[in-house]
């Protein structure tokens, strides 16, 4: 089972937010001061994606939903998966399905094999 950073494995935590216009996208990249994101080609709208830990994903998740106060977006949480183990044996901890249950935000895996 791999649930923390070590020698087989790591996972990492983003909270992903899509459709955001160009200053919504500026005040959160400001707040978490993070750059991370771009533009959907679609429809032109923004989105940014925030590294978060176990710790940090509550006030996360509570600053985007009062700061987007009900418009329109796409609430994500990436789990982003990296061993050489059997993928099969990846337990996401209760915490964070929780969290993402709460913020009505749609949990997605991204599995990649680690690079020694």
């Amino acid at each position: 089972m791999i649930t923390t950073v070590n020698q087989d494995g790591c996972i990492d935590y983003f909270v992903v937010v899509h459709g955001i216009d160009p200053q919504t996208y500026e005040r959160m990249a400001v707040h978490f001061e993070c750059r991370r994101g771009g533009v959907r080609l679609t429809d032109q709208s923004r989105y940014i994606s925030i590294p978060v830990t176990v710790g940090t994903l509550d006030s996360t998740l509570a600053w985007i939903k009062a700061e987007l106060n009900g418009h329109h977006y796409e609430l994500y949480l990436i789990v982003s998966v990296a061993t050489n183990l059997s993928w099969g044996e990846v337990i996401i901890p209760a915490k964070i399905a929780l969290l993402a249950g709460q913020a009505e935000a749609a949990i997605k895996i991204a599995f990649q094999v680690k690079r020694t």
